[in-house]
Order: structure tokens, then C-alpha cells, then sequence
């Protein structure tokens, strides 16, 4: 009998669009919406992943921001999108690097 694979750990964050300009945000440990990618809290267990699905559900509601997401990021130290569209968000567009953005503060 063939051995069943070991669930794959899910490593997450909160991304949204701020309301007022739409620039990309990232819920961050401290319970604000920061710029900047590196400063995302990060979540490792489904219970932490539902609670950043409830506080993106609690943020848009509130009209704070839209297009609420929970996204993957690449595992290791550095809190970076695991998906080309989630690193252009982070990073500014790829056709004009004039308008690139930091990832740290």
C-alpha cells in the first residue's frame, strides 16, 4: 500500500488595496495596513490563515480596503509572494522601472 504524502504546510499573508488611493497593502503583526511586503505578518497554521481571512473580511466591510486576499509567499526568511502577480503588486510594474516600488521600508 502506497504511503499517503505529508500535507504540504501553507505559509500566507493579507494583501489588499487601500480604499482611498489603491495602492497595495499588507496586514501587518502590529494590526496595520503597511506598504511594504516585508513588514506583512505572516501566517503558518489554518487557524492563524482563517484569522487573516476574518480581518480582510472585517477591513473590507469597514470600507478600509477591496480585493482582499490571502496569498502564498515563498518559504524561508524573506516574506516574498509566491505568485508573478502578487511580486508585481508588491513591486510596481514591469514596464516601467521609474515607477518600481520598495519592498522594505
Amino acid at each position: 500500500m502506497a504511503q499517503a504524502k505529508p500535507a504540504k504546510a501553507e505559509i500566507k499573508i493579507l494583501t489588499a488595496n487601500r480604499l482611498r488611493n489603491g495602492e497595495t497593502v499588507y496586514y501587518t503583526a502590529a494590526g496595520e495596513w503597511s506598504p511594504y511586503v516585508t513588514q506583512a505578518k505572516v501566517a503558518a497554521t489554518p487557524e492563524e490563515i482563517e484569522a487573516l481571512t476574518k480581518i480582510g473580511a472585517a477591513a473590507y466591510a469597514a470600507n478600509l480596503v477591496v480585493d482582499v486576499a490571502v496569498i502564498d509567499i515563498v518559504p524561508g526568511g524573506e516574506v516574498k509572494p509566491a505568485h508573478i502577480r502578487e511580486i508585481i503588486r508588491a513591486t510596481g510594474p514591469t514596464v516601467r522601472s521609474d515607477l518600481n516600488k520598495s519592498v522594505a521600508p
